[in-house]
């Protein structure tokens, strides 16, 4: 349910020399400006008041930010309205509350943004929560923020499309693979909803002498028909995730179809989860360790 999205920040500007394709902007001196001082003093816009986007029927909020060293983190409130509806206890089997069509439904997400110095890529973690994210949104008002200042705009893709990043993950070996929400049936009916289970959670792990090979490897192989195992793993599960291991550690991945590869998953297994929600000091501290990683790898 909980994730980390990864994207790099990158500054292209064609007036500068060499190769077109390679004529990026350090970070710390984009014409003689730093884009730590920007998404700092963005990020403070948003602190304010509520920015209520008429025509998405969405509001975001910052209600958290802190700058340590070239690192600026925190926490967002976003929110979606324009349907009425109710909200029902299920530990009280009541409905608690009649949600107007302008009430909006609020979650708090954790962003984190790191600007090397000396370097041309930098890096930002969104959190997600379910479908709730607010990368878009951020992406796009910080590009219209910077370039009405600068002239020049902000690229955000995801980081594993960073050659570096992409080859480290490549190279990373598949411990094991998580299936969540897997359907088990027995007669045609599934068993979780005859047991009254929330849902049916399966690990798969290699034969004792075996194993899955590369991320890549794993990604790319293919039954003697042709059909993708990601793909075969995606009809018996709505949740593909594998635990991959690189230089000593191990993270949680997503497979799903269509997914990037910079979707990393927040589970008991590197965050503290209470009630369902990750706790901010232990999410905090995971983003950090990440940080830490994908700097390693970005190109400089």
């Amino acid at each position: 349910m909980h994730s980390f999205m990864a994207y790099s920040i990158k500054i292209h500007d064609k007036m500068l020399p060499g190769p077109l394709a390679e004529r990026y902007h350090k970070l710390d001196n984009v014409r003689s400006k730093d884009v730590l001082d920007f998404v700092s003093a963005f990020l403070e816009t948003l602190k304010k008041e509520v920015h209520n986007d008429t025509e998405s029927k969405k509001t975001v909020r910052v209600v958290e930010l802190s700058q340590v060293g070239r690192d600026v983190y925190g926490w967002i409130e976003y929110g979606e309205y324009g349907i009425p509806g109710r909200i029902y206890s299920t530990s009280e089997k009541a409905n608690k509350y009649e949600k107007k069509h302008d009430d909006s439904d609020v979650v708090s997400l954790y962003y984190h943004f790191r600007i090397p110095a000396d370097c041309r890529t930098g890096i930002v973690i969104f959190h997600t929560a379910g479908n709730k994210g607010v990368k878009t949104f951020v992406a796009s008002k910080f590009n219209d923020y910077f370039k009405n200042f600068v002239g020049l705009s902000v690229q955000m893709p995801p980081l594993a499309h960073e050659s570096t990043v992409k080859r480290w993950l490549d190279s990373s070996k598949v411990k094991e693979i998580r299936l969540g929400k897997y359907r088990v049936e027995r007669g045609g009916s599934d068993v979780t909803d005859l047991l009254g289970v929330d849902r049916a959670e399966v690990t798969l792990k290699p034969k004792r002498g075996s194993s899955f090979g590369s991320f890549n490897h794993f990604k790319s192989k293919k039954t003697e028909d042709g059909e993708g195992f990601v793909e075969i793993l995606s009809e018996l599960s709505s949740e593909v995730k594998a635990v991959i291991e690189s230089e000593g550690r191990t993270k949680i991945v997503s497979l799903r179809q269509g997914e990037p590869v910079s979707t990393i998953e927040i589970t008991s297994d590197n965050v503290t989860i209470n009630d369902g929600a990750p706790h901010p000091g232990s999410l905090h501290n995971y983003a950090v360790l990440l940080m830490d990683e994908f700097e390693q790898k970005v190109a400089r």
